[in-house]
């Protein structure tokens, strides 16, 4: 196209229109396809490993009047899961007898986008203290665990720590 066929295009006022719109519309995917989606905010506290929580809550346990010294065992029915986002793009032929479909994981900061983290069910706690021969202390401290992890009451065991014989 040579500069007469494209001012001879312009000079008519729904081509001028069309074009501005055109240009418009391309601008404005340019302006949105810049900004990088950010991915959704995870709480430091919910990255924290099944060591980390049973010493968390033992150390917790250990504040409850006549306690004592505390440890503590989470046992899981499974590990967590995580919900990854993917792109899905599905090619399909004219005549529409084959369809083909292409799964791509979503990647930010060269690590997958977690959309979801499920977190494992506790099955049971075992706590030791030093003064769970006291059944006030026990039954706090299993009240404690109960409502910390939400497990029924039975599948709580609750044992005195035994004292360590100390030779001189």
């Amino acid at each position: 196209m040579n500069k007469e066929e494209i001012l001879k295009i312009f000079k008519n006022k729904h081509n001028r229109v069309i074009c501005i719109i055109f240009i418009i519309g391309v601008v404005l995917m340019v302006a949105a396809g810049g900004h990088k989606k950010e991915a959704p905010a995870v709480n430091a506290d919910t990255k924290v490993s099944a060591e980390a929580e049973e010493g968390r809550l033992a150390g917790i346990l250990s504040e409850i009047n006549g306690a004592g010294k505390v440890s503590v065992m989470i046992t899981y029915y499974s590990s967590s899961q995580k919900d990854i986002a993917y792109e899905t793009k599905t090619a399909s032929r004219e005549d529409k007898s084959e369809e083909s479909e292409d799964k791509k994981a979503v990647m930010t900061d060269g690590e997958p986008m977690v959309v979801k983290e499920v977190y494992p069910k506790v099955k049971g706690v075992i706590v030791t203290a030093e003064g769970a021969g006291n059944a006030a202390v026990r039954s706090a401290i299993s009240e404690a665990v109960a409502a910390a992890l939400d497990v029924p009451a039975h599948r709580i065991c609750i044992y005195k720590k035994e004292e360590k014989k100390k030779w001189f």
